[in-house]
């Protein structure tokens, strides 16, 4: 599978996911349009990996899927002992988090960990560190701003910036967990499927313990 190839059908999906929270945010869907979002950003995923047999996002997608479930603990952290996150009361839910959750950060994760990847055979492992940190960063308050506007979720009860739609400490805790990205991706490429539980724990736990650090010294 060539680089270009991948990386043009990666990118397709981040523009695709750009353009349809738009319109969430156009038409106020609330959370049924995050998961129908979130759906067909799972079934292009899966889609592209099967017919092309790409065992780099094959991998990738199934880290990314599992680190969707290690990151409800951060959630319950968010919504119900922080009380800064608050999703819509009507929507089916696992544990504190709406039922697509895990199958976000699936999508979401898979592109940014194939773009950290990306970045390492280009520029090398420390560049591509800095750079995925930056990304995670700056990336995040565009979505948490149409986020709000959607009705997927919105924050409250922190120091908020960008059209107070975005918590600061949100923001940190980003930039301090996708830091962690690349080195763990360059595990995930090359080790026996049984480890990628292994470093989706791992991941997990960074998201964990980042968000419980930037909300101590930013929120």
């Amino acid at each position: 599978m060539k680089l270009e190839s991948r990386m043009k059908f990666i990118l397709f999906t981040m523009i695709f996911a750009l353009v349809a929270d738009l319109c969430a945010w156009y038409l106020h869907t609330g959370w049924i349009g995050a998961a129908i979002i979130t759906l067909l950003l799972n079934l292009m995923l899966l889609f592209y990996i099967i017919k092309y047999r790409d065992s780099l996002l094959g991998r990738l997608y199934l880290f990314a899927l599992i680190v969707g479930f290690g990151e409800l603990p951060t959630d319950y952290l968010a919504v119900a002992i922080q009380q800064t996150l608050v999703y819509a009361a009507d929507e089916p839910f696992i544990w504190k988090s709406p039922f697509y959750m895990p199958f976000s950060w699936a999508a979401v994760l898979t592109q940014l960990g194939y773009l950290a990847w990306w970045m390492i055979q280009k520029w090398g492992l420390g560049t591509a560190t800095l750079l995925t940190g930056i990304l995670g960063a700056i990336n995040l308050p565009t979505y948490e701003f149409i986020a709000k506007q959607a009705g997927f979720w919105y924050y409250q009860n922190a120091w908020m910036i960008f059209f107070d739609s975005t918590p600061v400490y949100v923001i940190v805790g980003e930039f301090l967990l996708t830091l962690s990205i690349p080195l763990i991706i360059q595990q995930v490429q090359k080790c026996k499927l049984s480890w990628i539980v292994f470093w989706s724990g791992i991941e997990s736990i960074l998201i964990f313990l980042s968000t419980i650090t930037a909300y101590h010294f930013f929120s």
